[in-house]
């Protein structure tokens, strides 16, 4: 179901930078596959200040994200289909605009959004959101992307769902200047020759980035 236009009641962060300012937000339309059929590093740049959306079993749970990962398949050794689809990694392959849900260590789900045209391998990993609705008012609550799936209550149920129609989707909201966004590389990668690239970008000053 799509609730169109209305509004969203939301807890305000703490600090000051946070984007979540006011009380109340209009829930935007949901972001067509035409925003996710490009290519990845300009998707990841666009999804900052976007509104996750989950309707769930438990209700809805919001937030707006903040901080991202790009990841360009076959042409980044750090991108889980850099060697080619598996079974894990078939969204990736697929058509833009679906979810892919991966488990790490043993403990962590990671949410990413899937980029490119078909057959084309490309994602965003969401890394770091501003709590709305549903998820708790800790402003650091969703600073990670293992906290942030499981603040939604995502798994890898939850992997290869269609964002422009399913209970998940991102839904649209106004543009961030650039100054608000900072470039850095990537957290937690092995070194190659993609390890300096600025593929992770975030909200300046904001308590849902799981770094500076």
């Amino acid at each position: 179901m799509d609730f169109g236009t209305r509004s969203i009641r939301e807890r305000p962060a703490s600090a000051r930078n946070g984007l979540t300012a006011t009380r109340e937000r209009v829930l935007g339309r949901r972001l067509p596959r035409s925003f996710y059929a490009r290519p990845t590093a300009r998707v990841a740049r666009e999804l900052l200040g976007k509104m996750l959306v989950y309707d769930g079993p438990q209700g809805r749970r919001a937030a707006l994200i903040v901080e991202v990962e790009a990841y360009l398949g076959a042409r980044d050794p750090a991108s889980h289909a850099y060697r080619g689809p598996t079974v894990r990694t078939a969204p990736m392959f697929g058509q833009p605009g679906r979810s892919y849900v991966y488990f790490v260590y043993g403990m962590y789900y990671c949410l990413n959004v899937v980029t490119e045209r078909t057959g084309v391998a490309g994602a965003v990993l969401l890394r770091g959101a501003e709590p709305i609705a549903g998820v708790g008012d800790d402003p650091r609550g969703l600073a990670g992307p293992g906290k942030l799936a499981r603040a939604f209550g995502l798994t890898t149920a939850h992997t290869d769902l269609d964002l422009t129609s399913s209970p998940l989707s991102i839904r649209d909201g106004p543009a961030l200047p650039a100054s608000r966004v900072a470039r850095a590389t990537r957290i937690g990668l092995a070194e190659h020759a993609t390890t300096l690239k600025p593929w992770r970008l975030y909200v300046r000053g904001s308590p849902g980035v799981s770094r500076p």
